[in-house]
């Protein structure tokens, strides 16, 4: 008996490619130059020098980094997407790292339609390392919990997306799988060894890694409190450090902040908030209207 699913992941769409570092800067060009030759096929196939699965993959990967949607097949840019890789963008080609630390940012933290494996292994487990087996196991454990009965290739191949999104793909079978992706220079995820795994197998050890502000930067972070205030706490005045440090979505979890560190960057930005600190249930209360859009030019500033 299945139950109620309250949230509904994605598991596929990706093609099982991660997004290569031209894609977006390629699609949002063609985008302003004919809204609607993304969704035909063969027409983005010939303007973007892809092929049709990784056309696929790149509409796939346009909508879950919240770059651009498609309504009745004409794509238009979305507000973050505008703002990056519009016209007037403040980073068009993905040249910063603030740009990318967003990327990763608004990948990770949908509300609507999660991606399962960003879902799983950033909020939902409580150990930084894993193997590939360890992590489809936990994987099909918990998308039956949901409700889901998906194959173990499926599970596997999107395990795999969220694997060479960050460190890059392992063995490369062409010249275009050597292309990183645009979040592998952050260093979220790294490879640590080997050890025993499933089928009397050694396998890579992958673990998340603790990130400092100052690799981020904290406008970035300001954006990301933001942000989370919005999608999260609409209509809250106060939030707890508690969730902003560890809830699902966060900007610790979401980048792997030290508590103690976010704890200090809160006690500096007085003008955006206010922090009473009370060990892990401190409060931090708005000292004016939040709106991460606001805050975005500041992140080129």
């Amino acid at each position: 008996m299945t139950v109620a699913v309250a949230v509904r992941p994605r598991f596929s769409g990706h093609e099982t490619f991660a997004c290569r570092f031209a894609w977006l800067p390629k699609a949002v060009r063609l985008i302003a130059r004919e809204p609607g030759a993304l969704s035909d096929d063969e027409r983005a196939i010939l303007e973007l020098g892809l092929g049709k699965n990784m056309v696929r993959s790149l509409r796939f990967w346009l909508e879950s980094f919240n770059v651009a949607s498609s309504r009745n097949g004409s794509w238009a840019l979305l507000p973050f997407g505008e703002a990056i890789f519009g016209e007037n963008g403040h980073d068009p080609y993905i040249e910063r790292a603030e740009t990318q630390w967003l990327l990763h940012w608004q990948l990770s933290t949908a509300t609507d339609n999660p991606l399962f494996a960003w879902r799983h292994i950033l909020y939902r487990r409580m150990r930084a390392d894993f193997t590939r087996s360890e992590l489809l196991a936990e994987m099909r454990v918990e998308g039956e919990r949901l409700g889901y009965q998906h194959s173990d290739v499926t599970l596997q191949q999107h395990a795999d997306v969220f694997v060479q999104s960050y460190v890059g793909s392992l063995k490369p079978a062409s010249p275009e799988d050597a292309l990183d992706s645009p979040l592998v220079d952050l260093g979220l995820l790294r490879r640590l060894g080997r050890r025993p795994g499933g089928a009397a197998r050694v396998e890579p050890v992958f673990a998340l890694a603790r990130i400092s502000i100052n690799e981020i930067g904290p406008s970035v972070l300001d954006y990301a409190i933001a942000s989370y205030w919005q999608s999260r706490r609409l209509g809250e005045p106060v939030i707890t450090f508690r969730d902003l440090a560890h809830g699902e979505g966060s900007p610790g979890a979401t980048f792997r902040l030290e508590p103690e560190e976010l704890r200090n960057h809160l006690e500096c930005a007085t003008a955006l908030w206010s922090y009473r600190p009370s060990g892990e249930a401190g409060n931090i209360t708005a000292v004016g209207p939040v709106e991460s859009s606001n805050l975005l030019a500041e992140v080129y500033a």
